[in-house]
């Protein structure tokens, strides 16, 4: 109880809510236009009546006025033959009253037989009796208020001996506005309920469209929006189905290199000031995308997509997305920091092999044969190094290759790279450690496949060359070969054909992601006779080879 008094006193300091306000207003601004239209309505009417009625009574009194045995008896002042016919008059007319009286106002006939040789009321038959005229008169009589005709009794000679009188009270006004104000009367009530219950609906539909808020609380999340908007490190852009940019912030501006347009941008179509807008209408519309890398504007980031929905019909999507030089989380297990890490400890590991071996023959006595491992080791390391550093000239792919040659060596596998390798210049669009991590991920692959066939022949070949316009990498295996289930979707985010799918499926779906954005495409085979191959084409404009 307590609570619900607490709680009617907060609201009455808060005043009436916005659904009450509107409501409010609605109705009273109805019934302000119904008093207007009804106040017309009864000045228009009585206006028509008083003149209606007043034309009336002087067609009546003028008819009266002229009748051949009226003039005859009022020039004889015959009292009961006149009140015998205006009796018979009246009785035919819907007139309040009619009066006759003679030359100087005296009455000879009257509703009230009391009053019968009485002076006349109201003294408006002084144009009647002294200038002959007809003419309609508002005046109060003896019988009341109301709207009087006026017209002469003129005898044979031309002589006014009289006048007729016929007059409506406004006692019939008010019967006759009644009759024609009753159906106005019924349909303005029935207006007035549905103004009421418009305006209720109406209230409530605006209310659900602030989602219950008031305009308060409207203010304060909008003022929220915005300072969010701008506390957000990452870019963010909301757009309707059409495209129209209805919410973005400076980050998103300064990302993609357009912060002289951000006052601008807001109510403008996303085509103007974005590039590769693909991202924002991928089919299907309804999903949400999650870390796809992209390149806008020319800068390349990762993004992601949420859709927006008004009730349960989509109306748009929220696109934020940050440098791809921010994000180091999707990119973990193929960074060139770990590459590095692996490649230094496996050939550490290799080297500590051999000083084993190199110790142990020594400790035997067999020098020469140290000596022959010494030198057969060196020669071999020696020209490996010689064919990377001399055709691979791009230094962070080729410290990648002999890493890579290391691990298949300690692996039991043989790393073979074609006669033919070679990269002289990279004029393609990709970043040498994107390149890097293409390579370095098809190779990591290639062994995984190879060492899970116990049939494979454990070689894996490797193609690298930019002779031609294009940017060729090539790795094949004789390993499992790809499974039908997952052969279509193998480049899709999360999609992988290890047992534990944590933390995989990046690997193939960021090589995807790299050479797309770089323009190029991948191809997919099956070797002979068992394993994959994969074959990349980047386009190397300007290439010196």
């Amino acid at each position: 109880m307590k609570a619900g008094v607490i709680k009617l006193l907060t609201d009455f300091k808060r005043g009436p809510s916005f659904r009450s306000r509107v409501f409010i207003l609605i109705f009273a601004l109805m019934i302000v236009q119904l008093a207007i239209v009804t106040t017309n309505f009864h000045k228009s009417l009585l206006d028509t009546l008083e003149h209606q009625v007043g034309t009336r009574a002087l067609i009546q009194a003028k008819e009266i006025a002229s009748d051949p045995e009226l003039i005859q008896e009022v020039r004889i002042k015959n009292i009961p033959a006149i009140e015998r016919l205006i009796g018979r008059l009246h009785k035919i007319s819907d007139a309040s009253f009619i009066v006759v009286g003679d030359e100087i106002g005296t009455r000879l006939s009257h509703p009230d037989k009391e009053k019968i040789g009485l002076p006349m009321q109201g003294g408006d038959n002084a144009g009647v009796l002294e200038r002959g005229e007809s003419y309609i008169s508002l005046r109060e009589g003896s019988l009341g208020y109301g709207v009087r005709g006026k017209a002469p009794v003129v005898d044979f000679d031309g002589e006014v001996i009289g006048v007729v009188s016929v007059g409506y009270l406004f006692n019939r006004f008010d019967q006759w506005v009644a009759f024609y104000a009753e159906p106005l009367l019924l349909e303005l009530i029935l207006l007035l309920f549905m103004t009421v219950v418009g305006a209720w609906y109406f209230s409530s539909h605006i209310k659900k469209k602030m989602n219950g808020m008031e305009p308060s609380e409207i203010g304060l999340a909008l003022h929220l929006q915005k300072s969010i908007l701008a506390s957000v490190y990452e870019g963010v852009i909301a757009v309707d189905r059409k495209g129209t940019i209805f919410a973005v912030n400076k980050n998103a501006a300064r990302i993609l290199g357009i912060e002289s347009y951000f006052e601008k941008m807001k109510s403008s179509s996303i085509l103007e000031y974005i590039s590769n807008t693909q991202f924002f209408f991928q089919t299907p519309f309804e999903n949400d995308i999650k870390d796809e890398i992209i390149v806008i504007n020319g800068q390349t980031v990762i993004a992601n997509r949420v859709a927006i929905y008004d009730q349960e019909e989509l109306f748009g999507w929220v696109v934020s997305f940050r440098a791809k030089n921010d994000i180091n989380s999707l990119a973990a297990e193929l960074t060139q920091i770990k590459q590095y890490t692996d490649n230094l400890r496996v050939m550490r590991h290799e080297h500590a092999n051999k000083l084993s071996t190199i110790s142990g023959l020594i400790e035997i006595g067999e020098y020469n044969a140290a000596l022959e491992l010494i030198n057969s080791e060196s020669t071999r390391k020696q020209q490996l190094i010689d064919f990377v550093s001399s055709r691979i000239q791009l230094k962070q792919v080729a410290g990648l290759l002999l890493g890579k040659y290391a691990r298949a060596c300690e692996l039991g596998l043989e790393l073979k790279f074609d006669p033919t390798c070679q990269l002289i210049q990279l004029n393609a669009s990709i970043e040498p450690n994107e390149l890097s991590a293409i390579i370095g991920n098809l190779i990591d692959n290639a062994f995984e496949a190879t060492l899970k066939n116990p049939a494979s022949e454990k070689i894996v070949n490797v193609l690298i060359t930019d002779a031609g316009d294009d940017l060729v990498i090539e790795v094949s295996d004789n390993g499992c070969g790809i499974s039908n289930d997952i052969a279509s979707t193998i480049f899709s985010r999360g999609v992988t054909s290890k047992d534990d799918r944590e933390g995989h499926g990046i690997g193939l779906y960021l090589i995807n992601r790299y050479v797309t954005n770089a323009g190029g495409v991948i191809l997919v085979d099956d070797a002979e006779p068992k394993g994959t191959i994969f074959s990349i084409f980047i386009p190397n404009k300007g290439n010196k080879a």
